[in-house]
């Protein structure tokens, strides 16, 4: 069945929406220095204009594929997540969001069933943890005024940074994108509508550790029960 590339026309007038091909996202993932980032579990990606989450699947699905390769068994549950943990989106349409989450994480709980071998119940830590990573990393905003559409609020991200010699536990540190960019912006209403493509970006997307400032700490937890920080 053919790729469907955009919703409606209107949507592609008003919004400027529309979708990449599967053959082109992993054309463009093949890029020197960005496929090596893929097979690093830790390298963190940002897609500021995350669509339906073609692009953020796809570095999941390669990022995966990397944390059964290198890593021993008994260590693919928390790798995977800090996989997940590694990968940021911003949408600007309320839809889309909701998509691109739904994706990310369908494609979380197939992996995990396929490779496992038993399907995570939604009680499960992991099942909470993946699903609370997902909506923290992926979010709503406008990516060119770097606030939500709606409310005007700065767009807020988590780093969750690994703790030294505790290979499972990690930092939820709070960062605005402006911060990771350098920027000052102000909490108003006012934004501008668009959207803006992954390749459109520099280097600098990627959350690397000494890039963002932090400004907060809370507790070391383990990251299979790290949805228990809530709205911390």
């Amino acid at each position: 069945m053919e790729e469907s590339l955009i919703k409606s026309k209107q949507r592609v007038q008003k919004h400027g929406e529309v979708f990449t091909p599967s053959w082109m996202v992993q054309k463009m993932l093949d890029t020197p220095g960005v496929k090596e980032a893929c097979e690093n579990v830790s390298a963190t990606f940002l897609e500021p204009s995350a669509g339906d989450g073609n692009f953020l699947q796809a570095i999941l699905e390669r990022k995966l594929e990397h944390v059964v390769k290198k890593y021993d068994k008994r260590n693919w549950k928390t790798k995977s997540l800090i996989a997940l943990s590694s990968i940021y989106g911003i949408e600007f349409l309320e839809d889309n969001l909701e998509v691109a989450r739904s994706r990310v994480f369908l494609y979380y709980l197939d992996w995990y069933e396929k490779t496992f071998n038993i399907k995570l119940t939604s009680k499960s830590d992991i099942y909470k943890s993946a699903h609370y990573l997902i909506h923290k990393n992926i979010v709503r905003g406008n990516t060119l005024s770097q606030k939500h559409p709606i409310t005007g609020d700065p767009i807020v991200f988590f780093e969750w940074r690994l703790v030294k010699g505790h290979h499972s536990f990690v930092k939820k540190i709070p960062f605005t994108l402006s911060e990771l960019l350098g920027d000052t912006v102000e909490n108003d209403k006012g934004v501008v509508e668009g959207q803006m493509s992954f390749f459109d970006m520099d280097d600098e997307f990627r959350l690397e550790e000494e890039i963002v400032e932090k400004t907060k700490v809370v507790e070391e937890i383990n990251i299979q029960k790290v949805y228990l920080l809530g709205d911390l």
